[in-house]
Order: C-alpha cells, then sequence, then structure tokens
C-alpha cells in the first residue's frame, strides 16, 4: 500500500490518516489533549460564575424562608367550647358619669384632683372660699344661743328670789295705802272741823289714789309671776329658736356647697377650671366616669333579636383588646326599635373578673349566645377565610403555608369551630 503522506515537515495532516495517525501513536495526540483542556477550563470558570451568583441567592432564599416562618403569627388547632349566637356591634359604657358643677359663686382656693385620677366616694375635689359664709353662720349660731336662753326662761317661769321681790313690793305697797288711808280720815275729820283746808284734803286724797294705784300695779306683777309666761309668749319665742335653726341649716348647706366630692367612686376625666378662678352657679368644673360599674350596650337589628333573652350568655370583644373575650350577661332588652336604624338596644352586664381596662364609649363587638359546643375542634376566628363549606385557612406544610379548604360551623366571634379539614395540633396562620 506504501507509506501514508506526510508533509515535509514531519506532521501529519488533518484527513483520512487521523486514524492511522491514532494508530501509530503520531503527534495528533497533542491537538487532541489542547482541545480538551479548553473545555475543563470552561467547565471550572462557569462553575465558580454559578457558584458566585447562585449562592449568596440560595443563602438568601433559606433567610427569607426561616425569618418568613419566624414571623408569621400561628395557633395550634385544639378543642375547646364555643358559644355560638349572633355577633352585633356595641358600645361599653359607665353606668355612672358625672358633671361636678358649682352651686355658688365663689373662688376656687384648691383642686384636690387631677385629670386621670382615680377617687372613692365622697372625696374631696374641690375647695372655694368660705370667708363670708363662716362669718354668717357664727352670727346665726350667736343668734340662736340668745333665742334658746329667752325660751327656756319663758317655760321655767319665775325664780324664787323675783317672787319674793315681788311680794314685798305688795307688802310695801300695802304698807303705803294704810298709811294714806289714815292720813286720808284725819285730812277728813280736820276738814269737817274746820281746821284743815280743802287743798290739804286734796293732797290727801291724791295721796291714797296713788297708794292703791301702787298696791294694785305691785299685786298684778306678783300675779303675773306667779301665773307665768302666757302661751302667746312661749310660742312666740319658740318660732324665734325655730328660725335661729333655719339660719344655721341654711347657712350649713351654703357651706357645704363650698366643697365639692366625688359623688361616685371613678376617674377624674376633664377638668375645666384652676385655682383662682370665680366660678359661677351651673358651671361645670370636673368629668367623672366609674371604671367599676359598666355596661354594655349592643344594637341589635330586629332579625336578629330571636333567642335573645334576659339572663342569657354573651361574649364581649373590645377594639382595644381584640385577643382578650370578657364574659357577660344579658340584663335588659330594652322595649323600643330605632325606627332609623331599624335595631333594638341589648344591656349586657360584664361579669367579673375584668382583664383588661375598660373605658366609657369603647367600641366592642358582642357575641350573643344562643347555643354553646361543648368540645369542638376550633381555631381563632381570624385565620378562617370565608363561611361554611366554603372556608379555608392557612395550614404549615414543611417550610410554608398551604391553603386547605374546611368546613367552618358555629362562632363565638372569637373562636370558630371547625367540623372537617383539620386535625387537632395543625398549625394555621394568623393573618
Amino acid at each position: 500500500m506504501g507509506l501514508p503522506r506526510r508533509a515535509r515537515d514531519g506532521v501529519p495532516r488533518r484527513g483520512p490518516w487521523l486514524g492511522d495517525s491514532l494508530g501509530r501513536g503520531e503527534p495528533v495526540t497533542v491537538v487532541v489533549g489542547q482541545h480538551a483542556g479548553r473545555t475543563v477550563r470552561k467547565i471550572i470558570i462557569w462553575t465558580i460564575l454559578l457558584t458566585a451568583v447562585l449562592g449568596p441567592a440560595v443563602a438568601m432564599g433559606l433567610w427569607w424562608r426561616n425569618h418568613y416562618l419566624g414571623l408569621a403569627r400561628t395557633c395550634a388547632v385544639e378543642t375547646g367550647d364555643i358559644l355560638s349566637g349572633v355577633i352585633v356591634s356595641g358600645t361599653i359604657r359607665s353606668r355612672q358619669r358625672a358633671a361636678v358643677a358649682a352651686e355658688i359663686v365663689a373662688e376656687v382656693k384648691v383642686i384636690e384632683a387631677k385629670e386621670g385620677q382615680e377617687v372613692a366616694k365622697d372625696q374631696i375635689l374641690i375647695l372655694m372660699d368660705s370667708g363670708v359664709a363662716e362669718g354668717e353662720m357664727a352670727k346665726a349660731r350667736a343668734e340662736a344661743e340668745i333665742a334658746a336662753q329667752k325660751l327656756a326662761e319663758l317655760e321655767a317661769g319665775p325664780r324664787k328670789q323675783e317672787v319674793e321681790k315681788a311680794r314685798q313690793e305688795v307688802s310695801r305697797a300695802e304698807s303705803n295705802m294704810a298709811l294714806a288711808q289714815k292720813s286720808h280720815e284725819n285730812m277728813s275729820n280736820a276738814a269737817k272741823q274746820g281746821v284743815a283746808t280743802q287743798t290739804e284734803l286734796d293732797m290727801a286724797i291724791n295721796r291714797l289714789r296713788s297708794a292703791e294705784s301702787e298696791l294694785g300695779f305691785a299685786k298684778a306683777g306678783l300675779d303675773l309671776l306667779l301665773a307665768g309666761a302666757r302661751k302667746e309668749e312661749i310660742a312666740r319665742a319658740r318660732a324665734e329658736v325655730d328660725l335661729a335653726k333655719g339660719e344655721i341649716q341654711r347657712l350649713t348647706a351654703l357651706l357645704q356647697k363650698h366643697t365639692l366630692r366625688a359623688p361616685h367612686a371613678g376617674i377624674v376625666t376633664v377638668k375645666y377650671v384652676n385655682v383662682g378662678e370665680i366660678v359661677l352657679p351651673g358651671q361645670i368644673l370636673l368629668r367623672m366616669d366609674s371604671t367599676k360599674d359598666l355596661e354594655v350596650r349592643a344594637q341589635v337589628q330586629e332579625s336578629q333579636l330571636s333567642g335573645v333573652a334576659v339572663g342569657g350568655k354573651g361574649r364581649v370583644l373590645a377594639d382595644a383588646y381584640p385577643d382578650m373575650p370578657l364574659e357577660a350577661v344579658v340584663e335588659q332588652v330594652l322595649p323600643r326599635v330605632d325606627p332609623e336604624q331599624g335595631t333594638i338596644t341589648v344591656l349586657l352586664k360584664l361579669l367579673p373578673p375584668l382583664k383588661v381596662a375598660l373605658m366609657d364609649g369603647m367600641a366592642a363587638d358582642i357575641a350573643l349566645i344562643g347555643k354553646e359546643v361543648k368540645g369542638a375542634l376550633r381555631v381563632p376566628a381570624e385565620a378562617v377565610e370565608g363561611r361554611g363549606q366554603a372556608a379555608s385557612v392557612w395550614v404549615r406544610h414543611g417550610d410554608s403555608f398551604v391553603r386547605r379548604p374546611v368546613t367552618a360551623g358555629v362562632t363565638d366571634g372569637h373562636w370558630v369551630e371547625v367540623i372537617s379539614g383539620l386535625k387537632a395540633g395543625d398549625v394555621v396562620r394568623l393573618p
């Protein structure tokens, strides 16, 4: 066959000789080695590039997965009781709300209570200047004492010394009367004999008449003392005593109006006055609400009123505390329908203990209980999307959450019964 053709420089040519050259171990193997080296280098370069780009992305994905799972609010499916009924809106109200107002014109001297301060019933809130009223009170008490002494004297009657003195006056008048009579007799005899003049006789007659008057006056004074005071005098004295007592009572009430006290236990919510201000009757100085005696006013549609009765159970969920349901009982169904809203007001009494601090005016959702389901499989109401057979929840599945259809049953506004689709221990996501 002859030798294969070669180039003059001894390097085999590409072509039909490739097989022959490989068969004899010719230098063509060097060409194949260079090609493989370039391929390996490309693989290494791409591997480095992919590692540099995809590594952080994968790490970021893993971090975000763990971070997302850590941030998600979850709740385990559990068994418990559910009180079912209608859910309505309402408001928390204080049964005792007071506007503390002035009843007199006076200057504010001291303010004992501050806004936000909790006070007890009858605790002093404000003191006002009472100097003028105290002066009038002192005068009234003195006048009452004088009137009382006068009445006591009249009711007690004359003293022994006064009666004795009156008797002495009568005795003296009788002696003067006897002397006057004797003098008159003597003067009359002398006048008849012509010894005494008419003038001397007239003087004797005048002395006799004066003695008679003096004796009559003395006897009348003694009789008056012995008879005692007249009923009219005693009645007048008693009236003066009662009048003085009435004045003291009026001033006592006036002085009490200078001290404003808490009408009930509660918290001072607003203060409208400062020390040194002159207040007028009817001017509101403070407002306060009771935080102990609270009620819930629920607005129920006429169509929802069926099954709501006095004594029925309720569950209250204040907007300020969405995770703290409070137990309540229906206390009264007001017999009036709001013509505009078509609602009826239902009053509920909160049952102790109150786990949260409630305030007048707070909004709330109220579940009026129609029946109670024992041992229900339940999840928080916020975890459920939809109702009945169209409901669904997000359930943890491995490292993520998947939507799972469930059948929802009764609800009390806080819990929802799950009839099918979940089992106890499953973890659901909360929004």
